[in-house]
């Protein structure tokens, strides 16, 4: 009797194990070739221009992925209703995580994106600036990314 109590106690406890729970604080894991985007329905496939949204879900953070920023613009702004807690893109030149809101954005016709935003993310303005310095463009800070590729309404 006592090992059917302890069975029933940690078959209680096995959804709090937090199977592929996404931390608020950390992005998210992107499988290439196996994630899909969550505006467009796109594999993911070049880190470079993988972004992420995590929102607050029914039983917590939960992660959007998405295979270009505009994507990302897109899809908050067809979803009013989230509770954002943190975004992030990849830097175009190293591949690793960054948070957006920290990063700069390089805004270049020669960036040929998934979904044409033409938009890369680099986690220094000297990086940007050193990809500007190979292609036409403009570095600007994330809240001007943001509205470019979404201007308000006014």
């Amino acid at each position: 009797m006592r090992s059917l109590g302890l069975l029933l106690v940690v078959v209680s406890l096995a959804p709090l194990g937090g199977c592929g729970e996404q931390p608020a604080d950390a992005p998210p894991k992107v499988l290439l070739g196996d994630s899909v985007c969550d505006y467009c329905n796109m594999i993911l496939s070049d880190d470079r221009w993988a972004t992420a949204t995590i929102v607050q879900g029914p039983r917590g953070p939960e992660a959007r992925l998405f295979d270009d920023f505009n994507c990302q613009v897109n899809y908050e702004t067809d979803h009013p209703d989230l509770v954002i807690l943190d975004r992030w893109s990849h830097d175009y030149t190293t591949h690793e995580w960054l948070k957006t809101s920290e990063a700069f954005f390089l805004l270049a016709p020669e960036l040929r994106s998934p979904m044409g935003s033409n938009v890369a993310a680099f986690a220094t303005k000297a990086g940007a600036e050193a990809a500007r310095a190979e292609m036409q463009g403009e570095v600007v800070p994330f809240d001007e990314a943001w509205r470019r590729l979404h201007p308000s309404e006014d």
